[in-house]
């Protein structure tokens, strides 16, 4: 195999990222033509294809998928050392994935601590969903994913475990002959089935009062007194209490944070010390 050239792999990362020649070749000043024959090159000398087109989309093979992280790394390697070279160190990139249970109200801390720890590196948050993350992460589109397990089929680094609780408003009152009124996130979300099949198995019956996008959206309507959500205790609002025994409801069993991470020991072990000190 011949030698591998920089901007092959800078064309293939770009169009991995942006999943469109046509956004590659404008970030990185070319044609879309220029893009794919920079890609075909790239695909001969490494014998596979990375690539699987199509008229309307560009999809990572599951070659290209395993070889996008090692291309990132050449890329960083490459521009730490240029950088070295020129007397102007350059930050080191790293994509983090964040569980939106994981990070709650605490992220800005989080990302504090991370900065703080490693100032050398340029950190890309993205917060969302465990398995729209760990697809991401599979792709190769993340470095680092800190995710709920239960949401994943693999096995990662626990980083901690949460205990969850039925969370409601100080004053909410529900009456136990009416349904109860759950206060979730959509219908993907792990930590929602869960509640939904134990409420299931109790035979308690339950009407979705309020579906959030994001843990930030179900806090604020528990804390309003909407209706009852299963949260993670770190997640519990401060004008909000546990209402599990209360109402008799079931118990939860705890949940656990996992980290899938193709990243340098120093910059796991930051991610790791960044997530249990603002616990």
């Amino acid at each position: 195999m011949n030698d591998l050239d920089m901007d092959l792999l800078r064309a293939f990362a770009r169009v991995a990222e942006t999943g469109s020649f046509t956004r590659a070749g404008q970030q990185l000043g070319a044609s879309q033509s220029a893009v794919s024959v920079k890609i075909r090159k790239l695909e001969d000398r490494l014998g596979d294809a990375l690539l699987a087109r199509s008229p309307r989309s560009v999809q990572l093979t599951p070659f290209g998928a395993r070889f996008l992280g090692d291309a990132r790394d050449l890329i960083a390697m490459h521009d730490r050392i240029t950088a070295r070279i020129s007397g102007s160190d350059a930050p080191r990139q790293v994509r983090l994935g964040i569980s939106d249970h994981a990070a709650g109200q605490r992220l800005p801390e989080i990302i504090s601590a991370l900065s703080r720890d490693l100032p050398q590196c340029r950190w890309h948050v993205t917060v969302g969903l465990s398995d729209d993350l760990f697809r991401d992460y599979k792709a190769g589109l993340l470095g680092a994913a800190l995710i709920r397990s239960e949401d994943v089929e693999a096995n990662g680094r626990i980083v901690f475990e949460e205990e969850l609780v039925w969370t409601a408003a100080r004053d909410f009152s529900w009456l136990a002959e009416r349904p109860l009124p759950l206060v979730a996130l959509s219908g993907s979300c792990a930590l929602r089935k869960l509640a939904t099949a134990m409420l299931k198995e109790a035979g308690i019956a339950y009407e979705d009062i309020f579906t959030g996008t994001g843990v930030s959206a179900v806090q604020a309507a528990t804390a309003a007194g909407l209706g009852i959500a299963c949260l993670d205790r770190r997640n519990m609002p401060e004008d909000c209490r546990d209402v599990g025994e209360a109402y008799r409801l079931p118990d939860l069993p705890k949940t656990k944070m996992t980290l899938f991470s193709r990243e340098e020991a120093p910059v796991i072990a930051a991610i790791v010390q960044a997530f249990r000190e603002v616990r």
